[in-house]
């Protein structure tokens, strides 16, 4: 069995969604001094590879703790974008059509592999391609709760959005994970585990994401 970890490593200064709170890090104790060493970390819930709760756009709606955790472990399907090159999904609009022949059922979790992972530290990050409304309720028709994307958000960033994807998916109670990597190099069905720090109250986590493969 082979563990692939599918998380970006949490560094200060790493990119983060526009508007989000910068990851910084502080020396708050030290061996010399203190006899240990404690770091202070400050950084937004949505930072790096992350989930978001119900909560985080939705009143009333689940918190991170709140979440089951059996929810965000077991067996993933891995739909791949039809696509020779990578660069072509520049801001486009994703369809079922754009995937391949989708299973009629579809376990609990499901990944888009775009690649565009590969942009997370540069400019082209907030110009990934994102899926449209119907693909994302065709997901949910078909079994689908979690919705992992290796963007930046399932819906478009770097133009004005409603975030149709968002509402939907969220409203309908169900758990988003976004910024995932090395999606492109996992088979079409892995078991995955994408657990988030149980933090009360709050609408988001970062998440360790890893898939274990044969």
């Amino acid at each position: 069995m082979v563990l692939i970890d599918l998380s970006h490593p949490i560094t200060a200064g790493m990119p983060v969604y526009p508007g989000d709170p910068q990851v910084t890090t502080a020396t708050a104790l030290n061996i010399d001094d203190d006899g240990a060493a404690v770091a202070r970390l400050e950084l937004g819930t949505h930072t790096g590879t992350h989930l978001d709760a119900p909560a985080h756009t939705i009143p009333g709606g689940r918190t991170v703790a709140q979440l089951a955790l059996t929810m965000l472990d077991g067996d993933a399907c891995i739909l791949h974008a039809q696509t020779a090159q990578v660069e072509s999904l520049k801001e486009q609009q994703l369809g079922a059509s754009d995937l391949g022949a989708l299973p009629e059922e579809l376990p609990r979790i499901v990944c888009i592999a775009t690649g565009w992972d590969q942009y997370f530290h540069a400019a082209l990050r907030e110009h990934h391609p994102y899926l449209g409304l119907e693909l994302a309720q065709e997901l949910w028709r078909r079994g689908a709760r979690v919705l992992g994307v290796d963007t930046l958000s399932p819906d478009p960033t770097s133009v004005p959005s409603e975030f149709l994807v968002h509402e939907f998916w969220l409203g309908n109670d169900g758990v988003i994970v976004e910024n995932l990597r090395q999606l492109t190099e996992l088979p079409d069905r892995v078991h995955m585990t994408m657990l988030p720090l149980p933090l009360t109250g709050l609408d988001g986590s970062p998440v360790r994401a890893v898939a274990r493969c044969d």
